[in-house]
């Protein structure tokens, strides 16, 4: 086998296993992707369910304004 052969050999061997390469990286962001997707909703309904305490906390309590001092 002639040198150029060998070398054309061992670049199309380097290509093949970079394109293999490339193909589970992009897996993986897929998957990636998904659970950002996922955790950036779970995080949306998180400060949701926050925002709602934070309203029914207010109005159970009366406001600083509305309070009547100790001394009453």
């Amino acid at each position: 086998m002639k040198d150029h052969e060998k070398r054309l050999i061992a670049l199309e061997t380097q290509a093949a296993f970079q394109d293999d390469l490339i193909e589970t990286l992009n897996q993986q962001l897929v998957l990636q992707s998904r659970e950002l997707q996922q955790l950036q909703q779970q995080v949306q309904l998180l400060n949701q369910r926050l925002a709602n305490l934070r309203d029914e906390q207010e109005d159970k309590q009366p406001g600083q304004a509305d309070e009547k001092p100790p001394h009453y």
